[in-house]
């Protein structure tokens, strides 16, 4: 009977601590969640990006709220098999604070350090950092608006991206 009791303790506490573990995990995702505007991925078949495949994210104008500012990030998935430390983007968008003009970037990313440890956070053999695109932008009005990226490395096709992806968040310098 007194083996029987304490498996119950045991078992009760073993909810306990799990219920608490995944109330704070909600809580977490809910209120990151709230801030979030804008989130999605672009997968590229066998982890191969061509030269001439542009990924197109078209970003819904009910999602945005004009005249606040928002951060935008590029995620990026890699495997271990990417040879490069860095991967060079050309980035154009149709944000511009000054009517409908086009924003074009070439930009060099750092993925992995010197000694070749990646950026971000891994799993298995797979790798996904955040990278800044722009800070407090300001959409001044309701519509639609498109991001393309493509890849700027020499490799024809580059191995070893998995997906791209777009994030959108209030930002947290006002």
């Amino acid at each position: 009977m007194m083996e029987r009791q304490r498996i119950n303790r045991k078992l009760s506490r073993k909810i306990g601590v799990s219920f608490i573990f995944a109330l704070a995990s909600l809580s977490f995702f809910v209120s990151c969640g709230e801030q979030e505007a804008y989130f999605k991925y672009a997968e590229l078949k066998d982890a191969q990006w061509f030269q001439n495949d542009t990924l197109h994210f078209v970003v819904d104008s009910t999602d945005i709220e004009p005249g606040v500012p928002y951060d935008i990030t590029l995620e990026i998935t890699n495997n271990a098999h990417y040879d490069y430390r860095n991967i060079w983007l050309f980035v154009r968008d149709e944000m511009s604070q000054h009517g409908d003009s086009l924003a074009f970037v070439n930009k060099d990313y750092v993925l992995a350090d010197e000694q070749g440890r990646w950026h971000g956070d891994g799993f298995g053999s797979l790798y996904q950092v955040s990278l800044p695109y722009a800070r407090s932008i300001i959409f001044t009005d309701r519509r639609n608006h498109t991001i393309s990226i493509m890849q700027g490395m020499r490799d024809e096709p580059l191995a070893g991206i998995e997906r791209i992806g777009i994030r959108i968040v209030k930002s947290s310098t006002n």
